[in-house]
């Protein structure tokens, strides 16, 4: 049944030799499987997919593979199978130990079923990290020559300086001794993003300082239109005091200051746009022709609050009477509505206070001088107020 060996002990059979190559077959691949997972479930630890309980659980499993890997390496140390040693046993020792080895297996993988998501997350998260931390590195090295270009070309762009700053502080954590593999991925994803984020602004430079070379002149224009316009609102603050009463026009007074003041922050804000640009910091001059704008939309909004007013409560003393009825057809063709539907009970008694509403609204409109602008705003408030109803009526039917 067995050969002699030069050595002068026995050398294997065939049926002997078999059970050793499956049994070592078998612990290459619980090997293999063990890893992996012990990989899997140390990255979910790391990420915060895993608890303490996945730990525990992974000790259990691993234990048994542990033990199944220490009967196959007691198998082939007691029998070598190179003639060393007594062949008689092996077989048995190596079918005990792929038993072991395959009950292990089949441990590990009811283990790995169980946390499949998990385990597969962290396991993904491992596998990409190198590929998404060379992406990073890459996009870092793009932004710098985007920012260098924008620079060189005379279109800097101190957002994608700061960007870049940003970008090569979040980098640094990468190569951070003791980080782990959360911090590691967030500091690849960060740093990408960022760098991409530097190297968009870089680009958009030129364009970014086309646009503040046009919008210098536009605006301009409109200091010169917002200046016309301010000069008109004092005319027609007069025209509101003389013709209304008192209440009327309250809450407008000192329209005219508001609107100067406003024009005057925008003339330093385009004064601050220009000294930007001439000095090739073409995102402050956007900031500063942001501002500029913002401050100029204040003083129009200024001129156009007392301008409007002034024709809405000309409109309403000349026919007060249209604008109750306009009030009143929207009010009934709400209640029309209510009582098609059948919510008569829920939102009936909402649309009858609009109707009081109204009534009192006209009947507080006398005097020699009434007060146009409250009857107005209550006809207003009349109005949304039906709208919202019917809004609601809608969405329940």
């Amino acid at each position: 049944m067995f050969r002699r060996s030069e050595r002068g002990g026995e050398l294997p059979d065939e049926r002997v030799q078999a059970a050793r190559n499956a049994a070592t077959q078998g612990f290459l691949a619980l090997d293999d499987e063990q890893r992996a997972v012990a990989d899997a479930v140390r990255a979910a630890t790391e990420l915060g997919g895993g608890d303490r309980r996945l730990a525990r659980e992974w000790a259990e499993v691993a234990a048994a593979g542990d033990s199944a890997t220490n009967a196959y390496l007691t198998a082939t140390q007691e029998h070598p199978l190179d003639g060393s040693a007594p062949v008689r046993g092996a077989r048995e020792a190596d079918e005990k130990a792929l038993r072991e080895i395959e009950r292990a297996r089949e441990t590990i993988r009811r283990f790995h079923a169980a946390h499949s998501r998990t385990l597969d997350a962290a396991a993904y998260a491992l596998t990409t990290l190198p590929r998404t931390v060379q992406e990073a590195r890459t996009a870092l090295v793009s932004a710098r020559a985007a920012v260098e270009e924008a620079a060189t070309s005379g279109v800097r762009s101190r957002r994608a300086e700061d960007r870049l700053a940003e970008a090569e502080r979040s980098a640094a954590a990468l190569d951070a001794v003791g980080a782990g593999l959360r911090e590691r991925r967030d500091a690849a994803r960060r740093t990408l993003e960022i760098a991409r984020s530097a190297a968009a602004l870089a680009a958009e430079a030129p364009q970014t300082a086309a646009q503040v070379r046009s919008a210098l002149s536009s605006i301009a224009t409109r200091r010169s239109a917002a200046t016309t316009k301010a000069e008109r609102i004092e005319p027609a603050m007069s025209a509101l005091r003389r013709e209304f009463s008192e209440p009327c026009s309250r809450d407008l007074t000192g329209a005219e200051a508001a609107a100067r003041d406003a024009i005057t922050a925008a003339e330093r804000a385009l004064a601050d746009a220009r000294r930007h640009a001439d000095s090739g910091d073409w995102d402050a001059a956007s900031d500063a022709v942001t501002a500029a704008r913002s401050a100029l939309s204040r003083a129009e909004d200024r001129h156009e609050a007392v301008t409007d007013r002034l024709a809405a409560l000309r409109d309403v003393r000349a026919d007060p009477s249209r604008h109750a009825a306009d009030t009143r057809f929207v009010l009934r063709d709400a209640q029309r509505l209510v009582v098609d539907r059948g919510l008569v009970s829920e939102f009936g008694p909402i649309l009858d206070a609009q109707s009081v509403r109204l009534d009192n609204a006209r009947d507080r409109l006398a005097g020699v001088h009434p007060d146009y602008w409250l009857y107005l705003t209550e006809l207003r408030g009349i109005r949304q107020r039906v709208r919202e109803v019917v809004a609601q009526v809608r969405r329940r039917t």
